[in-house]
């Protein structure tokens, strides 16, 4: 290679190394100084535990917070409904009062500002004696400020308009807006156990029950229905369905307030809102939490003009609520439609009996991998093609709305399922079917009938039952 070549690839690789950085230079992110500390100037800033007495006079009404022993009352609003945090945001506000920037001197201009008639009057005695009064004036857009100035003082000035919100809001907003508490864990249907729905909008209450381990009756009604959080023990027994469960208990838990309407109500006032005869009425058992006792609580709901209003327990506090899909639940949103479910490895026997012919199967095994079954006469038959003809018969489920009164049922019926369980101490499940006309059949659950299904069920179950005997493939469609 040529000296000049040579020297011709030592100049290029040096501007490419010399490109490369210029690249990064230019290519890596402009570092921005830190924008200068915000100017904080003060009026008074002292501790917080220095504030005696806070009286604000609004536009909404007026009211104080009284110190004592370092224990605050806010006007005569019961401590435990007090929103804490802004309790000490106001002991922050009265205690250390800052401002932005003095806008004017001229006092002639005042109503500019809204402080010939200010929107709040605010008084602060503080533990030592002293006093400060202040005039909240009108909120400055550009800024998101509020205008304000010391009583008798010369200097019109402007304070962040969050430090102002106490001054200018009605008391009812300290009420804590959390009326009904949201669960402590991820699991609300294990937080809210027994619910009872009652109310004038209801013909009759509807009492849902939690099967907890601790509840052997229940445990022994569950087997029923496999796994499940609760049974509707009224009107009628079913399983609860976990669809309409889940909205009732998400929505009644974590209930937040869309105002006050009312506060400090005896019983009297409470009924001149309509809650001695409540359109709706919650009682339930809440868990809120691991370790917590269980509580038993109660909402009402009326009407207020075109608004939901409810109270909470003894609380004396009338809230306005949104219009939320639990206010709206009925009878057939929290009953499934699935008649029965019981686990395989739970049932001892189950029989289909039609007009002229009944087949019984006989199940064991110590659980339902080792599932074994037999005919009803000893001969053994194939579990897992068992476990098709059984998927078959628990699908069973109703189609339609749970049936107003009960049906005149009348003649033999047309199918029978009988299910037997191993716990000797669980009754039978047996599930009756009578033609209801029009391709439909009632189903008489345990000698209570709710409900309808398509009549194709127990043409599709005599078929399959059949075809199953005989060794042949049959459809589990209906």
């Amino acid at each position: 290679m040529s000296k000049p070549v040579k020297s011709l690839i030592i100049v290029l690789a040096v501007a490419l190394v010399l490109g490369a950085g210029v690249w990064f230079l230019l290519s890596a992110p402009e570092e921005k100084p830190a924008p200068p500390a915000e100017e904080i100037n003060y009026l008074v800033n002292r501790p917080s535990g220095e504030v005696a007495l806070v009286e604000v006079r609004n536009q909404n009404g007026s009211y104080t917070v009284t110190g004592k022993d370092g224990a605050y009352t806010v006007e005569d609003i019961p401590a435990e409904l007090v929103i804490h945090d802004y309790l000490l945001m106001l002991l922050d506000e009265t205690s250390s009062v800052q401002y932005q920037s003095v806008v004017s001197r001229d006092l002639s201009h005042a109503a500019d500002y809204g402080l010939s008639e200010p929107e709040a009057e605010v008084r602060v005695t503080y533990t030592d004696g002293g006093t400060l009064e202040l005039l909240i004036g009108s909120h400055e857009p550009i800024s998101d400020g509020r205008y304000f100035m010391v009583k008798g003082g010369s200097e019109i000035m402007i304070m962040k308009n969050g430090r102002s919100i106490r001054f200018t809001m009605p008391v009812e907003n300290y009420i804590d807006y959390v009326i009904v508490p949201s669960p402590a864990t991820s699991s609300p249907l294990a937080e809210v156990q027994d619910i009872t729905i009652s109310g004038s909008l209801m013909e009759e209450p509807i009492v849902l029950k939690a099967v907890l381990p601790e509840r052997p009756e229940l445990q022994l009604l569950g087997l029923s229905y496999g796994a499940l959080t609760h049974l509707v023990m009224e009107p009628a027994l079913h399983e609860a369905n976990p669809n309409g469960l889940m909205t009732l208990v998400t929505q009644m838990t974590g209930l937040i307030s869309e105002g006050i309407v009312d506060y400090n109500c005896t019983e009297a006032e409470l009924a001149g809102y309509g809650f001695d005869r409540p359109l709706l009425q919650y009682d339930f058992d809440y868990k809120n939490g691991e370790d917590i006792p269980t509580v038993s609580h109660t909402l009402k709901v009326s009407r207020l003009g075109e608004d939901y209003i409810v109270t909470y327990d003894d609380e004396g506090v009338v809230y306005r609520i949104l219009d939320l899909d639990f206010l709206h639940i009925e009878y057939n949103d929290l009953v499934l439609r699935w008649f029965v479910s019981p686990f395989i490895s739970d049932v001892k026997s189950l029989t289909i009996t039609l007009p002229e012919e009944e087949y019984t199967w006989f199940l064991s095994g110590k659980d339902a991998k080792d599932l074994q079954v037999k005919d009803e006469n000893g001969a053994p038959v194939d579990a897992e093609r068992f476990r098709k003809l059984y998927g078959l018969a628990t699908s069973a489920a109703a189609d339609g709305p749970v049936l107003q009164t009960a049906p005149p049922l009348s003649g033999e019926p047309v199918l029978t399922l009988r299910y037997t369980y191993r716990n000797a101490e669980k009754q039978d499940d047996v599930l009756r079917f009578f033609d209801a006309g029009q391709r439909r059949l009632y189903v008489e659950q345990n000698g209570v009938c709710q409900s309808t299904i398509r009549g194709n069920f127990a043409a599709a179950l005599k078929d399959a039952s059949r075809a199953f005997q005989k060794g042949e493939s049959f459809s589990t469609e209906w």
